[in-house]
């Protein structure tokens, strides 16, 4: 599968721990002004280019949502590829109540839109789609609980392609611990910059293809925790493929 993204070495690239991460967001919507929402819709709208990219002749998608701000930017990602004409399913891990507040506001959206909306219990895979892995974000501590392990087996058992945003679930982003089950995906899309799990060997199984996106960090900020990050990094692209 060839794309018109740019590529760029790991080596050329610095990886980043949840720690770092924490603070990458604090900064942002603290120092820098730029909001949790912003950066959730940036994500999202990645996620639905990267798909559109790859997966043009395919008209499904499948959108597993957990109930923290990863699952907003699949949200947002669902929002944008129904916009564009694709089929999209929405399937809650949680119940809706348990949702965080602004994956709550993108939800309401999409109910408005009458994309179709399943709790866990009542997906079934029944067509050919591609699955976006949005359950789980990167500070993952345990085993994935019994509603989001469910959804995980079921897909992995699945022949869908799976893409995962920011990192597969089930997966801890600094040490690389594999928690029991994890998403296999085909394709990650990470945020910001790759985490420093991605680098292990037994975790680039779970990665498949790696590509990171342009959340709109500034270089300022990575600079101040002593980050070096290229300013051109995302010149060309908002979305480069690590290899």
């Amino acid at each position: 599968m060839k794309t018109d993204f740019p590529i760029i070495s790991s080596e050329d690239i610095p990886f980043i721990t949840v720690e770092q991460m924490k603070k990458v967001d604090e900064l942002m919507m603290g120092k820098y002004q730029i909001s949790l929402e912003k950066m959730m819709e940036n994500a999202g709208l990645n996620l639905a280019l990267l798909c559109r990219k790859l997966y043009p002749n395919h008209k499904s998608f499948h959108v597993l949502v957990g109930k923290g701000n990863n699952g907003g930017g699949g949200l947002v990602a669902a929002r944008r590829l129904h916009n564009w004409g694709f089929n999209v399913k929405i399937i809650l891990a949680s119940e809706e109540d348990k949702l965080k507040k602004i994956p709550i506001v993108q939800l309401s959206a999409l109910k408005e839109l009458e994309v179709q909306i399943l709790p866990f219990f009542e997906y079934s895979i029944g067509e050919e789609a591609i699955v976006l892995d949005t359950l789980l974000g990167y500070s993952l501590k345990g085993n994935p609980r019994e509603n989001y392990a469910k959804i995980i087996n079921h897909v992995n058992n699945s022949n869908l392609a799976i893409i995962s945003l920011d990192i597969p679930s089930g997966i801890e982003g600094t040490s690389g611990i594999i928690y029991e089950p994890a998403i296999k995906a085909d394709i990650t899309m990470t945020l910001g910059l790759p985490k420093t799990a991605f680098r292990k060997n037994h975790v680039k199984y779970y990665l498949g293809r790696l590509f990171v996106a342009d959340i709109s960090v500034p270089i300022e900020l990575f600079n101040e925790i002593d980050i070096e990050v290229s300013s051109t990094l995302f010149q060309k692209s908002t979305i480069v493929e690590i290899k």
